[in-house]
């Protein structure tokens, strides 16, 4: 059992986790009672570990060992951007591992067999670099499978709530703005059919207004995001160059000056977060208050 710890925390994309994983029990116990998450004694395999239903190991294989913490930490690659450089994400939360033998038969196809598998179990792939590494996500929970020979790993996270804040009134957004040149505007609603302002709903466009007025020499750019689940970022494009005209335009209606505002669309360029959830695909759709002399 030591020896195979040691091995799994050389592997490439396992010491990833392993350099954030505090000591936990190399056996699961059986200490929980919640039978849908943590089943009783009866459904445990030879190895002492309770299967982990939410993706189910592949077919032949055999758990080795299993793992679980409350809060663990654990780093995921992810696609390179748009440069060529590795990007990475670390998700907290509830962690399970299980480490799997691979049926001989099945050692060659390992790899393709999760890749196939991953999707049928609700889960997006979000990186994969073949034949040892695969990121998936599903709505809260991440993967991250290592295949390595005879063997293979699977690091589970579901990832804690993040609590997010925004400005709402004008003091909140000159402190943004004096902090960090920019500040994410929500709260403006706009018309479906022509993305016109809904100026009822869209109260925080005075507190906006306000602190414009409130600051007489500073010129902004008005830049508008969002990142549809679904359609062509063709779309989402030419909706936000429709909102940042709307936005700048208000603002010149009511008093300030043309030369101040200049809109710039942003499509789906700009995520500040993943885009997965319903509550990223908010957080990505926004109006963002730009300093001109920092754009």
């Amino acid at each position: 059992m030591k020896k195979r710890r040691i091995r799994l925390c050389l592997s490439s994309a396992m010491a990833l986790a392993c350099l954030c994983l505090p000591t936990v029990p190399a056996v699961c116990l059986a200490q929980q009672a919640d039978s849908n998450v943590y089943p009783t004694d009866d459904s445990r395999d030879a190895s002492g570990c309770p299967p982990l239903t939410i993706l189910w190991p592949l077919p032949g294989a055999t758990v080795v060992t299993c793992q679980r913490g409350d809060s663990v930490e654990v780093t995921l690659p992810l696609k390179p951007d748009a440069q060529g450089y590795a990007q990475e994400k670390r998700v907290r939360g509830a962690y399970e591992f299980r480490e799997y033998q691979i049926d001989k038969s099945q050692q060659d196809l390992a790899f393709d067999n999760m890749m196939r598998e991953l999707p049928m179990a609700g889960f997006r792939i979000k990186f994969s670099s073949k034949p040892s590494t695969i990121t998936a996500r599903k709505e809260d929970t991440w993967a991250l499978i290592n295949v390595s020979g005879e063997f293979y790993n699977v690091s589970l996270v579901k990832e804690s709530p993040e609590v997010w804040t925004f400005a709402k009134t004008a003091p909140e957004i000159s402190r943004e703005m004096q902090a960090h040149n920019r500040v994410n505007i929500y709260g403006i609603q706009f018309s479906p059919e022509d993305q016109s302002i809904l100026e009822k709903e869209s109260q925080i466009l005075f507190e906006i207004l306000k602190y414009l007025k409130q600051n007489p020499d500073l010129s902004v750019v008005i830049e508008s995001d969002k990142w549809s689940a679904e359609g062509p970022s063709e779309t989402d494009s030419e909706i936000t160059r429709e909102r940042a005209n709307a936005v700048m335009d208000w603002i010149i209606a009511h008093g300030v000056a043309r030369s101040r505002v200049q809109p710039r669309p942003a499509g789906r360029n700009n995520p500040i977060t993943e885009n997965d959830s319903p509550g990223e695909i908010h957080r990505n759709e926004r109006i963002v208050l730009v300093k001109a002399a920092t754009y």
